[in-house]
């Protein structure tokens, strides 16, 4: 029995292009969906409140290259929304949630 790599959790962050708020918006929905399909992969998701030009994505995955070729998928990529999409591994290492993203038993 071939044994599945191990998750990682990447952070994400999304860089919108500019003057793109009316294709934000008109494709919000489905990329909404589109991030829900992730299932248990999508960590968490949002815009910056005071800086509406970008947002963070945490999600897991077995290389920043699975999360990227997952992401190419979002219908913000695929219309041209993105600019830029900077993928690193997330060291979860503190706080009230960390052991629950890491996946252990508190």
């Amino acid at each position: 029995m071939s044994q599945q790599p191990a998750q990682k959790i990447y952070s994400v962050l999304y860089v919108y292009g500019p003057d793109t708020a009316a294709a934000r918006d008109e494709h919000r929905p489905a990329h909404r969906e589109f991030l829900l399909g992730l299932g248990a992969d999508m960590v968490a998701a949002g815009a910056y409140v005071d800086d509406p030009e970008q947002a963070l994505l945490l999600v897991r995955g077995t290389s920043a290259e699975d999360v990227r070729t997952r992401l190419a998928q979002d219908p913000f990529a695929v219309h041209g929304i993105l600019t830029e999409a900077h993928i690193h591994e997330w060291s979860c290492a503190i706080g009230t949630a960390a052991a629950a993203l890491r996946g252990e038993q508190s």
